[in-house]
């Protein structure tokens, strides 16, 4: 009567299809209710193992970890998954449920010992059930050891009236091993969750309570998994996986691995595209630059770290021979005879871009320019031909997927992306931001995306390096007496002043980065390691060229993967930062400057490291020694970096380096260093 009133089963339903077991005091099922199975002792083998696997699986008994960590098992064996039987056992009925399958095994049984302390309560649920059969006993005493570590730290062998649970195994080779040193006998022995080799299985059967393992017979398994035997055959630590090691079923606590970079030419840290498109690209003078940061046009509360400003690279187009031709071929290919509209973005850039494709077409194509705004849909009258859309550049395609929305009942119309630089931040997101764009109503109306130039960047805009100096000097300006430290007020003042203009500028060019303490701006001498030209001297190369070379890398360390060789990202495990070395191989203070701007805090955290703290201790006092030389020219950006808590030491060596900082004899360094001094000492 128990389910006569579940919904949409009849009780001629349950007189066929219900059978009802209860167990009795040994654990053995006894049928109360229902037809009885043809195959009776399989079907309660399965009706006991598909229950325990159903409780194993709903509660998240398989452990798998991500790619920048895996396992080893106290056996030494490496893996990216494990068993831990202790996250399964939390609800009552499903403890007792795997405790009837034991209590047959407790018989004369006076010590129960668990290989983890974490799947006790299995003894004790089993201790329950006989009390409520009103069995009297003697409560066995319960003990935990830990696996593969009783082998090292121990001799003896169990009692023989002892019964030894071990929460997991994917082998078998613990009972092998127990067995082969006479520890026990093999019916003192139960594992509660199996996952492995059928062979393994077959070997150890009797002693398994549930095999979780997958297979045709058993479809609602766990996939086995693989397993590698020592470090020197883990294709895990291959691939820069950091192995984690588990002690009974608990991880041991780990300090992170910190892996440091050097910069070197090689392709994998500096992409070969880097230095071509910089070439193609470079201004010659701050005037002309192309390449700037610290701006986003239209007014925007924003400003990008890096920023193209492609309304000057169309107005002088003649001095960048290479698009210019690469543009003009892209213009004669994709902008076909019936184009009706060119419906460019709202920004300066693009009208200018639109107003160049006009003059570059044939003159019997006379589309109509139309902007990006509310609205726009109504002056698109004509219901068939092309729609160019058109954008100087792109990060995220934001605009033109709301373009492609708006025009969505506009079946009749071609729409073609036309882009003059796309800049995304990695190839995963372009190819996503591609696809989303491309589709039509079917394969047939695939949507054409052309970009001229293309280049992974940064594409940040809060946050930004020049954003925190604001507010850094905002506070030391706060705090100065203009009359005590004028020479220092008026460095901070002139400073402020050029990064509140950043709009009035079109961004940062030749004044990117804090100057030296004698006013000179950082320059770029001869033979820069990342680029495959020489043809150009201090005077010709604005530091936001250097800047973006510098963020172009970074970026492109910081897309690797965790597991792949060299990456910027980081995990609980894995704490990857640049070494202090770099600052050594490119000593020159702009290249060490632009490092320290577009590298996040993570990347210069050398309070994790001892050795990393020390060496970059022993820099930072070396420049302020030489602050008026060669070696100390970025000084002030080290100080600056330290003040916006980027760049990180030991307590005892960063007060050792800021107090010698605040005893420079010049007064622009020295009262810097004092106020970072009293800020963060």
């Amino acid at each position: 009567m128990t389910f006569i009133r579940v919904p949409g089963r009849s009780v001629e339903y349950f007189n066929k299809c219900l059978i009802v077991y209860q167990f009795k005091a040994n654990g053995e099922l006894e049928l109360i209710f229902g037809e009885k199975a043809k195959y009776e002792n399989k079907f309660k083998s399965q009706l006991l193992r598909s229950g325990a696997t159903i409780i194993f699986k709903d509660n998240g008994g398989l452990v798998e970890s991500t790619p920048d960590h895996h396992f080893v098992f106290p056996s030494n064996k490496h893996c990216s998954k494990f068993i831990r039987t202790g996250n399964v056992l939390i609800h009552q009925t499903e403890i007792f449920f795997l405790a009837i399958q034991l209590l047959k095994h407790f018989e004369n049984r006076n010590v129960i010992y668990c290989d983890t302390s974490s799947i006790n309560v299995l003894p004790y649920a089993v201790f329950e059930i006989l009390r409520r059969f009103n069995i009297s006993f003697e409560c066995p005493t319960v003990n935990s050891f830990e696996s593969y570590e009783v082998f090292e730290s121990d001799t003896d062998s169990f009692p023989p009236d002892s019964l030894v649970l071990i929460s997991s195994s994917t082998s078998g080779n613990i009972i092998d091993r127990i067995l082969k040193e006479k520890r026990a006998e093999k019916s003192q022995i139960k594992v509660i969750y199996f996952l492995g080799p059928i062979d393994k299985y077959l070997n150890h059967s009797a002693n398994i309570i549930c095999n979780l393992t997958k297979n045709e017979s058993f479809p609602m398994g766990e996939i086995e998994f693989d397993t590698f035997d020592n470090l020197d055959k883990c294709e895990l630590c291959q691939n820069n996986s950091r192995p984690i090691h588990i002690r009974s079923d608990v991880f041991l606590t780990v300090q992170p691995k910190i892996e440091k970079h050097l910069l070197t030419v090689r392709p994998e840290y500096v992409p070969r595209h880097i230095s071509p498109f910089l070439q193609r690209f470079r201004g010659y003078s701050s005037k002309d630059s192309v390449i700037r940061v610290f701006y986003k046009g239209n007014n925007a509360n924003a400003d990008y770290e890096i920023y193209f400003d492609f309304f000057n690279l169309i107005k002088n187009i003649g001095k960048f021979e290479k698009f210019e031709n690469s543009l003009n071929r892209h213009i004669d290919k994709y902008i076909p005879a019936n184009t009706k509209y060119l419906l460019y973005l709202p920004d300066i850039g693009s009208e200018k871009l639109v107003e160049y494709i006009l003059s570059k077409i044939q003159s019997s194509i006379k589309p109509i320019p139309i902007k990006l705004e509310t609205g726009f849909t109504d002056k698109i009258t004509e219901n068939n031909g092309s729609v160019v859309i058109v954008a100087s550049c792109i990060t995220t395609g934001k605009k033109f997927l709301q373009i492609s929305r708006l025009m969505r009942n506009r079946e009749n119309l071609n729409l073609i992306y036309f882009v003059g630089i796309y800049r995304p931040v990695n190839d995963n997101f372009s190819k996503d931001l591609i696809n989303d764009l491309k589709k039509g109503k079917d394969k047939s109306d695939e949507r054409p995306f052309v970009a001229v130039e293309t280049i992974n960047c940064s594409i940040q805009q809060v946050g930004t390096s020049w954003e925190e100096e604001q507010v850094f000097l905002r506070n030391l300006f706060g705090d100065l007496d203009e009359e005590k430290n004028k020479e220092l007020h008026d460095f901070v003042n002139n400073r402020l002043e050029i990064l509140r203009k950043n709009k009035d500028t079109n961004g940062l060019t030749d004044n990117v980065f804090l100057k030296q303490y004698n006013g000179k701006k950082l320059c770029l001498r001869k033979n820069f390691a990342f680029w495959s030209f020489n043809d150009y001297s201090k005077e010709n190369v604005s530091q936001s060229e250097v800047y973006f070379t510098i963020s172009a890398i970074i970026t492109n360390l910081e897309n690797n993967d965790i597991n792949s060789h060299p990456s910027l990202k980081q995990t609980n495990y894995v704490r990857n930062i640049l070494s202090p070395r770099n600052f050594h191989r490119f000593n020159d203070g702009i290249i060490q400057a632009a490092l320290l701007r577009c590298g996040k805090t993570e990347y210069f955290s050398y309070n994790l490291d001892n050795e990393s703290s020390l060496k970059m201790k022993e820099f930072l006092l070396s420049i302020i020694e030489n602050y008026d030389s060669e070696d100390g020219e970025a000084l002030l950006e080290f100080i600056l970096a330290i003040g916006l808590k980027k760049l990180k030491l030991r307590n005892e060596e960063l007060r050792e380096v800021m107090a010698k900082a605040k005893e420079c004899e010049d007064k622009v360094i020295s009262g810097i260093s004092e106020f970072v001094f009293n800020q963060i000492i």
